[in-house]
């Protein structure tokens, strides 16, 4: 969970976390709406700075999170690229199969392109908020736009749910990894259905034990959410 640790280890930690939500989401919503991309590209690059070189989050980091999602954004962006036409005259490049030419055109490209650009532009946006602000800080900015007290109950569990699973995963798979589980193809399809199983019942003993340290806390169905001054 390298995001989370950022989030709350980086040089904008600190920061009024209103003020950071507030950035992001405009930006976020400028991203949205620009018909521009040399606009999407000044907020990408704005954005990567901030979170490179102020919130001193490590480059090689930042690209990483990065190459996910863009993984599957290029491959929307070659889906969009490609155009069937039953004229030649409008593609610039083109392959003919059957009755049918494929191929892109410059109407094509320039879809591409601005989609490309808009959809960096709100993931930077995204993952300044994200690299910068903790989730503490988002439950307050949450709390303060008045989103029902259900909403952030079940995110804060589903929240620390996540932790509790990856945990989980992490020291099965481990487990397994010492004894050879995964050594072979065969092996890895009996560990992994193993995991699956073991998993699941780790998960619901978690359950059992967080229920238990709520009640001893005297838990009344509220997580009572104080600000840090």
């Amino acid at each position: 969970m390298i995001i989370d640790d950022y989030a709350y280890k980086n040089k904008l930690s600190k920061v009024n976390p209103n003020i950071k939500f507030a950035i992001g989401m405009f930006l976020l919503f400028l991203s949205l709406i620009n018909p521009y991309n040399y606009i999407s590209i000044f907020i990408i690059c704005v954005m990567s700075f901030v979170i490179v070189v102020i919130a001193k989050i490590e480059l090689k980091d930042y690209v990483h999170f990065i190459k996910i999602p863009l993984a599957f954004l290029i491959i929307s962006i070659i889906m969009i690229l490609i155009t069937f036409s039953q004229n030649k005259e409008s593609l610039l490049y083109s392959i003919k199969i059957g009755s049918l030419y494929i191929g892109v055109s410059n109407e094509s490209i320039s879809s591409a392109t601005h989609l490309f650009f808009r959809a960096l532009s709100c993931l930077t946006c995204i993952y300044f908020v994200m690299l910068t602000t903790s989730f503490n800080q988002l439950i307050f900015v949450f709390k303060k736009l008045h989103l029902p007290d259900v909403v952030l109950e079940i995110s804060m569990l589903m929240y620390r749910f996540i932790f509790i699973f990856v945990e989980e995963v992490s020291d099965i798979r481990k487990s397994q990894e010492l004894r050879f589980g995964y050594i072979n193809l065969k092996n890895g399809y009996n560990s992994f259905g193993l995991l699956v199983n073991m998993l699941f019942k780790r998960m619901m003993i978690r359950y059992d034990e967080m229920s238990i340290a709520l009640d001893m806390k005297l838990y009344d169905g509220t997580f009572y959410i104080v600000e840090e001054d």
